[in-house]
């Protein structure tokens, strides 16, 4: 069944979506050290891959404080749309962007029946957004370019990065708010 959008959900989705394309923005800034410190090696796609999962988080956070089927797109989008009206180096792309992710988002939500906090569910919801994104961003980031062995490898970095971000420090993050709101409520 459908619960319907309240208005503190909408309220919170636009303050989550706020919030992290600030966190979006600066970590753009991640990005650019990074693609110079891995350029002379020739790893500048790694760049990419180890901050992926900082750029996903919105989605799982917004399911699991608004846990609504569509809720992980709509805060991933609107957080991209954020970081792009913050002024983006990767520009509307991140729109599209934030689409791919947001629906790798919810495929893993949906096939452990939105159960959003539990690990199986957070783990899904990292695979979902690996692969929907990978496959999006080797056509066009052009990861077909390089060998077989490069891009499972830039596959695995991905995936540790989403899964780090997205299970691991989303699940301690929504466990210190549980811990802080109900002694606030003591």
């Amino acid at each position: 069944m459908f619960k319907k959008w309240r208005l503190k959900d909408v309220i919170l989705l636009a303050f989550l979506s706020i919030f992290f394309g600030g966190v979006f923005i600066g970590s753009g800034y991640l990005f650019d050290v990074l693609t110079i410190i891995l350029t002379p090696l020739g790893l500048q796609a790694f760049a990419n891959e180890i901050l992926f999962g900082l750029w996903c988080m919105a989605a799982p956070i917004t399911a699991i404080f608004i846990p609504r089927i569509g809720s992980a797109t709509i805060g991933e989008v609107l957080a991209a749309l954020a970081e792009v009206l913050y002024g983006s180096q990767f520009g509307l792309g991140a729109l599209l962007s934030g689409l791919v992710q947001g629906l790798g988002s919810e495929f893993g939500f949906l096939i452990t029946k939105n159960r959003y906090e539990s690990w199986l569910s957070l783990t899904a919801n990292s695979i979902g957004i690996t692969l929907f994104s990978f496959v999006y961003e080797y056509i066009k980031l052009g990861y077909y370019a390089f060998s077989l062995p490069f891009v499972l490898s830039l596959l695995l970095v991905r995936f540790a990065s989403v899964f780090f971000f997205c299970a691991i420090l989303v699940r301690t993050t929504v466990k210190l708010y549980h811990r802080f709101s109900s002694r606030s409520k003591a």
